[in-house]
């Protein structure tokens, strides 16, 4: 039998992920949704081929991803000195490949690393900040989404 806290060390934990890009350290996320490839295979008829549709790459794709969490002092600077970097450098980045390169590593329980994703040529794509309403008792969040061209 396999004791509790050794079987808890294998297990990634959904929760426990940490994003940098090109270095800048985002911090701690709550959410990361859109890690997903899409392959997009194509389906051939030819003419006289009965047995099987030939099947021809397509072209892969990859949604954004979107990262979300409770605002704090500390990492949500770091993330508006971030896009502030990004805003400025925005006119200069005309053509593809001027992006960074993002890391988003999953930890277990015992902060070991269990999967790491490097997201290739990324740019911000949305910050959007918390909804102020002094009517709620709410956490003010905040969501970054990355434009991406792949982690493969």
């Amino acid at each position: 039998m396999v004791a509790l806290h050794s079987f808890e060390t294998m297990l990634a934990l959904t929760t426990r992920f940490h994003v940098t890009v090109d270095g800048v350290d985002l911090g701690g996320w709550a959410r990361c949704q859109g890690l997903q490839v899409k392959f997009n295979p194509e389906v051939v008829k030819e003419g006289g081929n009965y047995h099987y549709e030939a099947i021809l790459p397509g072209q892969i794709q990859y949604p954004n991803v979107i990262l979300a969490r409770a605002m704090n002092a500390t990492d949500t600077a770091k993330v508006q000195a971030w896009l502030r970097d990004r805003a400025a450098e925005w006119v200069d980045a005309m053509s593809s490949g001027g992006g960074g390169t993002a890391q988003i590593k999953l930890f277990d329980a015992r902060a070991g690393v269990v999967a790491t994703w490097s997201l290739r040529n990324v740019y911000p794509a949305t910050w959007k900040g918390p909804d102020l309403d002094a009517m709620t008792m709410g956490i003010a969040t905040e969501t970054l989404e990355l434009a991406h061209e792949g982690f493969l």
